[in-house]
């Protein structure tokens, strides 16, 4: 009969740090679908814009989807810009508290 062992207990640090990769990847993956979603949003205010004429302004929809874009891209090269091999998850919100985005 094989005995199964218990895995070592882990610091809360040791269990919320990713390997940067890892972190990078992943915020790739999210910021890449939100801004799809985004995307999604700008074609449909275009197709409203067209279909009601000229009585419908959606520039400014449409600038409020480009905000949220900059902004993702703002919030993907902060938490990804230094060269830490580990990345635990209250550093990442300490230093997006300490930045204004």
């Amino acid at each position: 009969m094989e005995v199964m062992k218990e895995p070592l207990p882990t610091t809360r640090a040791e269990s919320t740090a990713v390997s940067r990769e890892e972190f990078e990847q992943f915020l790739q993956a999210l910021t890449h679908e939100i801004r799809n979603r985004l995307s999604g949003i700008s074609l449909e205010a275009a197709d409203l814009a067209e279909q009601a004429g000229t009585k419908v302004d959606t520039s400014r929809l449409q600038q409020q989807v480009q905000d949220c874009s900059a902004f993702l891209k703002k919030l993907r090269e902060l938490v990804t810009a230094d060269g830490a091999e580990k990345l635990a998850l209250a550093d990442i919100v300490k230093k997006l508290k300490e930045r204004s985005l």
